[in-house]
């Protein structure tokens, strides 16, 4: 097993997590940091979903490279910090997903003058 090339496959998990995460939950936040319109919003959340599957799957594939490739003469590399990282940004999602599940949704406000049609 290539322990780099794991650990490389799992950031590329790592980013693909976060791709979704950020297309999912912040997609308004994302548009308004990077200053694009509400088109540009939809665009990046389409952009978000893409770039987290392909780097998701790119990272799959990398992994199971690594794991069948030979050792060798290989210098230690620490695989836990990149894992606890992916397992912490899985949970993560969850519980945003938990959480915009559960949580009631604000009625928008009103500016002074405005009304209601019903």
């Amino acid at each position: 097993m290539r322990k780099k090339t794991v650990r490389s496959g799992l950031k590329f998990m790592l980013a693909g997590v976060i791709c979704v995460i950020i297309a999912t939950f912040y997609p308004a936040q994302a548009a308004d940091f990077l200053m694009l319109g509400i088109g540009g919003e939809v665009r990046l959340t389409f952009l978000g979903f893409f770039l987290g599957g392909v780097c998701g799957g790119c990272g799959v594939l990398v992994a199971a490279a690594g794991l069948v490739q030979a050792g060798g003469n290989e210098r230690e590399v620490r695989l836990v910090p990149t894992v606890v990282m992916l397992i912490s940004m899985v949970v993560l999602f969850f519980a945003l997903a938990y959480n915009s599940f559960t949580t009631p949704t604000e009625a928008p406000l009103l500016q002074r003058g405005e009304s209601i049609n019903i």
